[in-house]
This record gives C-alpha cells, sequence and structure tokens, in this order.
C-alpha cells in the first residue's frame, strides 16, 4: 500500500518498542508450553495491585466531575504539595521555613506533574536540548525509552560504558574527557546539555551511593551542563534500619542544586498504579516555567482522578512503601540464591526491579542447539532460546546498546569492549512472586542442558 505523506527521518531512524519483540518469542513458547506456563520476567511493572486505600479513592474520584475538566498544566497545587513533602520524608530534609524554592530542601514550586515518567523525561529534553545541536552523556546499558526518545528528538548520545566488574558504573573519567574536548572544541556544533542517569539503574538494577551521586553532580556543576537523575526505583532502595526506606543521595541538601540538578519520578513502581500516568519532575522553577510551555503542548495536563485521590493519602501509604521494599529486597535475595545454584549464570548487579545476569560462555559457540549457524551467539540469541524453548522471557542485553554492528558508534566509547561481548539478559523481579521466581532454577538448569551443558 502507497501514502500520499511520507515519514519524519527522526522516527524512521528510531529503533521500534523492543517489548513486543520479547512478548512475540513468549507468544511461541505457547504455542507448545512444554515446560509449563510462561516465567515472564520481560517487563518492569509492579506484580500486585495498588494498596486498598488507592483504589477506594480512585474510584471515589473518579465520579467527582471536575475530574473530566482539564486542571493545571504543571499539576494540581494539593499533589505538588503532597509530593514535596514525601520527598521531604524520603531524603531526611526539613520543610523551608520560608516556603521559597531556594536554598536546600525540596518545595511545591520546585515539583511539576507530568503524565508518566516517560512524559517526564521528553520535556525535559524539550526544554534543554535543541536538536541536532546538543548532545547528552548517556550510560551503556541504556533504558531502551531514553535512547528511542533522544533518536526521536534528534539529540546525539555520548555513551558511557558501564564497567562490568565495577557494578556496571559508567565512567567519570570518560564523561570528564568528553566534557572537556566539547568544551575546547569551539567549531563544534553539537554541545553537550545534559549527563542523564537512573538510579536505581534501569537496565542492570545498579545503584550509585551518594557519594558517587555527588561527584556526578559535581561533574556536571563544573561544566554547566544539567544532572538529570531518573529515580523513578527511589523508593526501593534498602534504608540503614528496617523500618526505613534508604536515602537515594543528599544533592537536595545543596544550597545551590536548583542551578544543575533536575529528578525525574513516576508513580507507577512506588505507588503501583503505572495506569494512571503520573510522573514527576522536580527542579528550578525556572525550568519549571519553560516546562509549562511544553506541557500545555503535549499534554495540557495529567490525568486528573489520580492527582484528586493521592495528596490527602500519601503519608498513610509510607508504611505500604517500605513494605513494597522489604518484599523487593526479599525477591532480589531470593533471586539471587536461586541463579547462584545454576552452573554458568551469574548476576552482575541487582537493585530496584532488576538484576543483570551473565549467561554461561559455554552458550556463545553453541549456536546448532538452538538451530542456528553462527559462529557467536549474542544476547539477542540467548533470550529468544530461553523464551521459546524454556518459557522463560527476559530483555536481552543489546536492546538497551547500539547496534553491535555498528563499528563507528563502538570505536568511539571508551571502554566499549567489555560490552560488545553482549553477554548479558535484564530479569525484571518486580512484576510476580516468589513461587513464581522459584521456577526460574529449573528453567534455566534445563535450558543449560538444550545448550550441551551437563
Amino acid at each position: 500500500m502507497s501514502l500520499n505523506y511520507s515519514f519524519a527521518q527522526a522516527v524512521e531512524e528510531t529503533v521500534p518498542p523492543p517489548i513486543p519483540k520479547a512478548w512475540a518469542w513468549r507468544d511461541q513458547y505457547l504455542l507448545d508450553p512444554i515446560e509449563g506456563p510462561v516465567v515472564d520476567l520481560s517487563q518492569g511493572f509492579p506484580g500486585t495491585a495498588p494498596h486498598e486505600s488507592v483504589l477506594t479513592a480512585l474510584s471515589e474520584a473518579a465520579k467527582q466531575g471536575p475530574v473530566a475538566k482539564y486542571g493545571a498544566i504543571l499539576g494540581s497545587p494539593a499533589l505538588r504539595e503532597a509530593v514535596a513533602e514525601e520527598m521531604r520524608v524520603l531524603y531526611r530534609m526539613k520543610r523551608p521555613v520560608n516556603g521559597l524554592a531556594s536554598g536546600p530542601g525540596v518545595t511545591a514550586p520546585d515539583v511539576a506533574i507530568t503524565a508518566g515518567g516517560n512524559m517526564a523525561f521528553l520535556v525535559t529534553l524539550m526544554a534543554l536540548c535543541p536538536p541536532n545541536a546538543s548532545s547528552v552523556l548517556l550510560p551503556m546499558p541504556n533504558y531502551f525509552s531514553h535512547a528511542m526518545t533522544l533518536s526521536l528528538q534528534s539529540v546525539m548520545p555520548i555513551h558511557l560504558a558501564c564497567d562490568p566488574e565495577d557494578n556496571f558504573y559508567p565512567s567519570l573519567p570518560a564523561a570528564r574527557a568528553y566534557l572537556e574536548s566539547a568544551g575546547n572544541d569551539a567549531g563544534n556544533k553539537v554541545k553537550p546539555r545534559m549527563i542523564l542517569l537512573i538510579n536505581p539503574s534501569n537496565p542492570t538494577g545498579s545503584i550509585m551511593g551518594p557519594e558517587l551521586l555527588k561527584e556526578w553532580y559535581e561533574l556536571a556543576r563544573e561544566y554547566k551542563v544539567a544532572l538529570v537523575v531518573d529515580e523513578t526505583y527511589r523508593d526501593f532502595v534498602e534504608g540503614e534500619t528496617e523500618d526505613l526506606r534508604g536515602v537515594p543521595h543528599k544533592l537536595f541538601e545543596e544550597a545551590d542544586w536548583r542551578s544543575t540538578f533536575i529528578s525525574l519520578g513516576s508513580f507507577s513502581k512506588s505507588y503501583r498504579i503505572p495506569g494512571y500516568r503520573l510522573g514527576t519532575i522536580t527542579g528550578s522553577p525556572m525550568l519549571l516555567r519553560r516546562l509549562e510551555t511544553i506541557c500545555d503542548c503535549v499534554q495540557i495536563c495529567a490525568p486528573q482522578v489520580a492527582q484528586v485521590a493521592l495528596p490527602p493519602l500519601l503519608p498513610s501509604l509510607r508504611p505500604d512503601l517500605l513494605t513494597a521494599s522489604h518484599a523487593l529486597a526479599h525477591r532480589r535475595a531470593l533471586f539471587r540464591e536461586i541463579i547462584s545454584t545454576v552452573p554458568g549464570w551469574k548476576i552482575e548487579s541487582s537493585g530496584g526491579y532488576f538484576a543483570y545476569v551473565s549467561f554461561p560462555s559455554e552458550y556463545l559457540s553453541a549456536s546448532s542447539s538452538l538451530g542456528l549457524k553462527r559462529k557467536r551467539l549474542g544476547s539477542e540469541d540467548v533470550a529468544k532460546g530461553l523464551a521459546v524453548k524454556a518459557g522463560v522471557v527476559v530483555l536481552p542485553g543489546n536492546f538497551s546498546m547500539p547496534d553491535l554492528e555498528d563499528d563507528e558508534v563502538w570505536e568511539g566509547v571508551v571502554g566499549g569492549q567489555k560490552l560488545r561481548e553482549d553477554r548479558w539478559l535484564r530479569f525484571a523481579v518486580a512484576n510476580v512472586d516468589d513461587e513464581t521466581i522459584k521456577k526460574v532454577g529449573p528453567r534455566l538448569r534445563r535450558f543449560n542442558e538444550i545448550m550441551g551443558m551437563s
């Protein structure tokens, strides 16, 4: 079929969403589920329903006439204040005496509400990064949606290789070297505008502590670029005691944090309402004024039902957040214990919703076991085989990296050769219960047999 219109080049050059590809492998297994029910660990979403009080409040809010109308562009004042208060609790901050958006701490004028966490990143990128003239320092492996958004906006990613031997942390020296060289190249039309981190990480689960994040903050401040941290999984950092969630960082204690730091958040994971699409941006009110212009064009306002339902509830949900964090920590520990019993498999990093796992080196030369004729198997081959033959659906590491055949891109990545070995799979452990996790061990052992390991 021919069309009388054409498509934007940026869209044509952006890879399609990867999750449907993994689901296609799942569906192929379901045609003959020889190993039993499918174990789908491909997508990071909550595995349990929202708290009962949230469900009740959402139901009641939906009956109110005003929720069918447009709301405030940057979110309801009540929700913005409630989010600021919850951030003060999580980060152990005092309420600013004058309530003004200045100095240490977070206030309601620092907070904007968006239609989900991905929207929070998109509008922040639009505000900071002119197309075809901007670069963003992006750790690799990356969250594929971030890479896709950069591509759609014609913003150049500067890939920072994460070290598999150092908890998949991105390289600070490599970031400094790029920022230094970019600053000295007066003729370069593409300027660095942002360092983008996810903490805890998606896909690796790696968690940067407060001291390491402070180093990234100081680097961004030195070179006058924004430090944008996607903190979608911040409520799942383990605390120093059983009755406290962990403090993700101390950047909000900096008197001038608004000049450099931008925090992105989400209600999807912590409050288990991904379908209601609520995200947050915490940053300078000067930024938020620009975001208001963008948001009015792309969302007008975030969905109203949850904005009405949640503000009075958030303080009462703190115990639920702690319970969910403990349950997830237990599941990660259980998963680690199970993986340790399967020959050749190893968890390289974990945290938040994810574990990043290396598969046996014996697989690399076992293409015939999957009916393939390859010199070397990669993560996508292994992930597809694991799904189709053993019913365990995960995401391959190559979904979070540039095309492995693109020599030009990889030659410019310091430390990239380790990652180009393509030995890792992302397991999402939050969307299933413990009994489902226990099925992973026998399935992996069975897959080892299929791949020719005794």
